[in-house]
């Protein structure tokens, strides 16, 4: 089986949402599936590696983008070329927005952004919380959505998915951004994924996990083996999706 690497980006700032959460999703899947997985915290000051399966990063407030924001800056060229070179992409909340191309705060000054991911942030007065529900080409996905915040595809970029229920980007009815592998001259077949779906995300939705671990698989050679290991996984993320689903016509609002 495959020795696989997933770079988490700035893991103390951008992790307050129980975001680890995403990486041990991932980790455990893999794992159960008889692959060997190293994870790397990607600290301010620290260096990227050169050859890396998959990168993550999460939500973090305002305060916790500035002090990274540096750093990522100057790790821009090598997070482009890791994704040029077919390096899977999974982003949430305020850390997608710094993949992005930029984030225009409510003040009206803005922060550059990596353009590793097609869209544009602004920051909004209005808050959207409440349980989200999207169509996407993975399935359905359910999670925990709270932001303030609108973002705006790129002309021809695709989004993850349609909204049942929630917000979403705050324009139209569409969720996050999904990005499946063209990159100037490129094709890598794998995908990266900007999303406002918390909860964490991928612990709720096997099938997204999969998905992304299927896209990596694309890259390395190997395909997805659903371990019976993971029953136990799928039994909670199917008790957990289905409180979700049943209530979150009802409990969504803004702010």
């Amino acid at each position: 089986m495959s020795e696989l690497t997933i770079v988490q980006l700035y893991p103390d700032e951008l992790g307050v949402a129980g975001d680890r959460g995403n990486v041990m999703a991932l980790t455990a899947r893999l794992t159960r599936a008889g692959h060997s997985v190293t994870v790397i915290a990607h600290e301010v000051g620290s260096q990227l590696p050169t050859d890396v399966d998959l990168v993550i990063v999460g939500n973090g407030p305002l305060s916790a983008m500035r002090n990274i924001h540096a750093d990522l800056l100057a790790n821009g060229d090598r997070l482009r070329a890791l994704r040029a070179s077919g390096t899977a992409v999974f982003a949430y909340g305020s850390g997608a927005e710094l993949l992005g191309h930029s984030i225009t705060l409510a003040d009206g000054t803005s922060l550059e952004g990596l353009a590793v991911l097609p869209f544009r942030a602004t920051r909004i007065s209005t808050r959207a919380v409440g349980y989200v529900i999207v169509d996407s080409p993975f399935g359905q996905i359910v999670g925990f959505e709270d932001n303030a915040s609108r973002w705006t595809l790129d002309a021809g970029a695709k989004p993850l998915g349609i909204l049942e229920a929630g917000s979403g980007n705050g324009e139209g009815s569409v969720e996050g951004v999904l990005d499946t592998g063209t990159v100037g001259t490129v094709v890598s077949g794998t995908v990266a994924i900007g999303t406002q779906v918390g909860g964490p995300a991928l612990p709720l939705n096997p099938l997204l996990t999969d998905a992304i671990i299927a896209s990596i698989g694309m890259r390395r050679g190997f395909t997805v083996i659903n371990s019976e290991r993971n029953e136990k996984l799928e039994y909670y993320a199917t008790r957990a999706r289905d409180v979700i689903i049943a209530h979150a016509k009802h409990v969504f609002s803004r702010i």
